[in-house]
């Protein structure tokens, strides 16, 4: 049997979990095997009987908190020094040596990008539409929350988000040592941060009718949603609350900013509603007054969870978005860098969802937008319409399907 390698980034929970649910639909036809370099999720991979390697240089707490302080715009530090990124390349190159994958399927493993290559090893990459190259060049892009400015504010916002997207096409930030190794490996060049985001091969888990481009690149395929079916039934103390006001299920992903987070959740003392909290894990990063009628848990089956609440409040993580979406429930979006807020504003134009600036973020303005939303009935037929669309989109089994007729 042919054997298939997985690297999502493990300190990533939706990644993690898109990356399980292609691989159980592969099962059949191959040995699936995963590698990386933290346990922040790794447990859900063995948990779904899967085989993990657990990688070198290993990632430290500090290490993942500069890679999510990247993520959110809130650092312009390189994610991987120079001697990191080698050493990575080279445990990669170990392992595809030992394993002799027919093709590596990843998230934003970005390592890969450069040793996949220089073992020539077939690259298919799994990611959202948002800041994609063909998203980009569609000027989709909006000018990014970490620069929103009152300042700025006489400026028409089409030429801000023009500006955006086009740095976004052109930067070259975060890729010089991808660059330099690169040229030590006698690899293509790379010239841009859009270059190290596409595979051989990259299948989006978004669909034509969100994000309304129908004409793709070569080798760029829709799949259609993926997000996470977490083990475990709906706890009896979320079955038990009280449905007498509203019920918000408010997530705000494995990548949370604590003061973001923190605001959202004391934003809710003494409002209307009774709120199910699935942020457990972040508590110990900081002090936080969680309000009587928040009831906190560890992670939850979301997908049996959300279908019960009334509207959602979430940050923009795809897989929280596409859970949303498939339950038709209405939402507010706190996107926390700018893959997450066009996530976000693709459900926004659709009509059942609204996004508040984290730049913006106050108990008033997210007190408001949940009355907007819980007023409005054509937000709940929207979310019933595009709920109906998620259900004719088998994602996994499109990604199974093409992986297996590629690969087999």
């Amino acid at each position: 049997m042919k054997t298939l390698l997985f690297a999502p980034e493990t300190i990533n929970i939706a990644e993690t979990t898109r990356m399980i649910e292609i691989a159980r639909a592969c099962r059949p036809h191959f040995r699936c095997v995963f590698f990386g370099y933290s346990d922040r999720f790794s447990g859900l991979i063995e948990q779904a009987g899967f085989e993990f390697r657990r990688m070198q240089p290993w990632l430290t707490d500090a290490k993942i908190e500069h890679l999510w302080k990247v993520d959110r715009l809130e650092s312009f530090d390189d994610p991987f020094t120079e001697a990191e990124l080698r050493a990575r390349v080279k445990s990669e190159l170990a392992l595809y040596n030992e394993l002799n994958p027919s093709a590596l399927v990843i998230g934003f493993t970005l390592s890969t990008v450069l040793s996949a290559r220089v073992a020539g090893l077939p690259l298919v990459y799994v990611i959202p539409f948002p800041l994609s190259r063909p998203f980009l060049e569609a000027n989709q892009g909006t000018w990014p929350d970490a620069f929103d400015s009152p300042l700025l504010g006489w400026l028409p916002k089409r030429w801000l988000d023009t500006a955006a997207n086009r740095w976004m096409l052109n930067t070259r930030l975060w890729i010089m040592p991808f660059a330099r190794l690169a040229g030590e490996y006698g690899l293509a060049p790379i010239r841009r941060l859009v270059d190290i985001y596409e595979g051989d091969y990259t299948l989006l888990t978004d669909i034509p009718e969100l994000t309304g481009i129908t004409s793709l690149p070569e080798n760029w395929h829709y799949i259609g949603p993926i997000f996470a079916h977490l083990p475990g039934e709906i706890p009896p103390a979320i079955l038990s609350l009280p449905r007498d006001q509203p019920l918000i299920y408010c997530a705000m992903g494995s990548s949370a900013n604590h003061a973001i987070l923190k605001k959202v959740i004391e934003s809710f003392s003494g409002a209307p509603y009774t709120v199910i909290a699935p942020i457990q894990a972040h508590l110990a990063n900081g002090p936080i007054q969680v309000p009587a009628n928040v009831h906190v848990f560890d992670w939850l089956p979301a997908d049996k969870v959300n279908p019960l609440a009334d509207l959602a409040v979430i940050h923009g993580g795809q897989g929280t978005v596409q859970t949303a979406c498939h339950s038709g429930t209405p939402f507010i979006g706190i996107g926390l860098q700018p893959e997450q807020e066009s996530n976000i504003d693709m459900v926004v134009r659709y009509g059942s969802a609204l996004r508040i600036r984290k730049s913006r973020l106050s108990q008033h303005s997210l007190l408001q937008a949940i009355e907007t939303l819980l007023a409005s009935p054509s937000a709940r037929e929207r979310a019933t319409s595009l709920q109906a669309i998620f259900q004719r989109w088998a994602g996994v089994a499109n990604a199974a399907s093409f992986i297996r007729t590629t690969f087999s």
